[in-house]
């Protein structure tokens, strides 16, 4: 299984990544998905990767909602941090 970076989870209002406010701008799916572990149970995820274009830059991440009914947020853990 892929390695991802648990970024923090959230009731829908707002949550931040790299500076961006994720429900203040539009998701565009990237038409692939991955399995995710919840960092507090560590219950298996199918979560969706998207992404969200700004002027100035582009995030990816992958998002879905855990059983609680939050959001959660992960992001790739890049080759090189692997070893």
């Amino acid at each position: 299984m892929k390695k991802y970076t648990f970024l923090g989870r959230s009731n829908g209002r707002k949550f931040c990544i790299q500076g961006m406010d994720v429900f203040q701008h539009k998701w565009q799916s990237m038409g692939e998905c991955d399995i995710v572990l919840d960092p507090d149970d560590k219950k298996p995820y199918s979560f969706s990767f998207y992404k969200i274009k700004a002027p100035d830059r582009e995030i990816t991440f992958l998002a879905g909602k855990f059983s609680d009914d939050t959001w959660g947020f992960y992001q790739d853990i890049p080759e090189d941090d692997l070893f």
